[in-house]
């Protein structure tokens, strides 16, 4: 399978797999809780420590205690500033000195080859209406994607601090004393250098950025937001899939249902739980697509991580480029029934639904105005929603058809040809606990 993380490359495809779209304003952002430190000296200080000359690429000069990085140029930390693996926090601070359309900065990559390690990073998005998204990973595999700063660019030249705090080999990411995310997958250990300004994706341009100070500490220090003890969810993951999970299940026989796809469920998923909490059930989100060669086995994993009692899945708005010339059908029904078998082998126990895709939209005609037409790729949804329905009838898998609902209310749709506005992503919601609400009553 090949790692999420290298598909960041893609513009499209980073679009299209946010799931949780949070207004965190992080540039310049007052911090929102008390952050708890224990006093300990760090084991690298930028401050202090000389940047090797080895561990250096392009133009690497301190001026004023500070590292402008731009055109490719990067520096790392000595893996001996990681002595313990398992017990460490890294602190990097930086300011973004201009924005150039879909740019990225990776400010922390400790990996190898395999599926080890972790990154840290921004990507500013020129064409997508929010600013800059936010990503982590783990292992190699992508815990959380966010959108932040809301509706309006970063501050420029405003310094921002980014943390990884790993306590027994668990991460946790912050952004400012915010807690984003904790993976629950034990991060593999590696002997590499810990870079800063190396890219995910060599070929991506790269966000000019100031980078004012890094950190390693040892286990010593901690690094503990008091907000965290109000976060709801953690990310729980194996080789090739991770998903988000409750923080605690207090109530092991209640329901619990998963939904898989890109992020139309990022949109439609949090109306979705609100709605399941209402019926003392437990929601999962799995965020993954199929662009080529189906996963089988990271599929059968996730779907078989917990007892699931309903899953619901989509394959379809990463898959525009599989038209008639590129895929030929065959391989599109091949594709979906791979993917669908997976799940019923990972959860034979669980009741399974297909959502159709969604549609693809055209732009505004106007910013005042709202979207009044299908996208030029639609031809291409509607082949695939045939085709998969092909495909869940033969696999006696239940569809549930909101493209139909959604063609119908393209005043919803927020104008980047993918994505849609709050409405449009409750009636999703109310179209998916009509079909699985009744599935959980049987199930208690």
């Amino acid at each position: 399978m090949k790692n999420i993380t290298q598909r960041l490359g893609s513009v499209l495809r980073l679009l299209l797999i946010v799931p949780y779209m949070s207004a965190l304003v992080v540039a310049g952002a007052e911090p929102q809780t008390a952050v708890l430190k224990q006093l300990a000296e760090p084991l690298w200080d930028f401050s202090k420590n000389a940047i090797t000359p080895s561990l250096c690429t392009g133009k690497v000069e301190k001026v004023d205690g500070k590292i402008t990085l731009r055109d490719g140029a990067a520096f790392a930390i000595p893996a001996e500033a990681f002595p313990d693996q398992k017990n460490f926090t890294v602190q990097v601070t930086l300011s973004v000195n201009q924005l150039p359309g879909k740019a990225q900065f990776t400010f922390m990559s400790k990996q190898t080859a395999k599926d080890d390690g972790f990154d840290f990073s921004i990507m500013n998005i020129r064409d997508y209406p929010g600013g800059y998204s936010i990503y982590s990973s783990v292992n190699k595999i992508l815990m959380e994607t966010w959108l932040a700063c809301g509706s309006k660019w970063p501050e420029l030249n405003v310094p921002s601090t980014f943390t990884l705090a790993v306590r027994n080999g668990y991460a946790t990411f912050y952004t400012g004393d915010r807690p984003i995310k904790t993976c629950l997958m034990e991060m593999i250990p590696n002997s590499e250098p810990m870079w800063v300004g190396r890219n995910i994706d060599p070929r991506a341009k790269v966000l000019p950025v100031t980078i004012h100070d890094v950190k390693v500490f040892g286990p010593a220090y901690k690094f503990v937001s008091q907000s965290e003890e109000n976060s709801k969810r953690k990310t729980v993951g194996g080789k090739g899939w991770a998903i988000s999970v409750p923080k605690t299940i207090e109530h092991p026989e209640w329901p619990k249902v998963l939904i898989y796809g890109d992020s139309i469920s990022g949109g439609y998923g949090p109306h979705f739980e609100a709605e399941l909490a209402k019926h003392n059930a437990y929601f999962f989100h799995f965020v993954g697509f199929v662009g080529g060669d189906v996963p089988e086995q990271a599929i059968k994993d996730a779907a078989s991580s917990y007892q699931f009692d309903v899953i619901v899945f989509n394959n379809g708005l990463h898959s525009l480029s599989w038209t008639q010339e590129a895929v030929s059908d065959a391989v599109v029904i091949e594709r979906m029934r791979k993917l669908t078998q997976s799940f019923k082998k990972g959860a034979p126990q669980a009741k399974i639904f297909y959502l159709t895709t969604t549609p693809h939209t055209g732009v505004r005609p106007a910013p005042d105005k709202p979207v009044a037409s299908l996208g030029d790729k639609n031809n291409v949804v509607v082949r695939l929603n045939t085709l998969s329905a092909q495909v869940m009838k033969e696999e006696n898998i239940e569809w549930i058809d909101v493209y139909t609902i959604l063609a119908s209310k393209l005043e919803f749709a927020n104008g980047d040809k993918f994505h849609w506005q709050t409405p449009a992503y409750a009636l999703i919601s109310q179209e998916v606990a009509k079909r699985v609400l009744p599935v959980l009553v049987k199930t208690k």
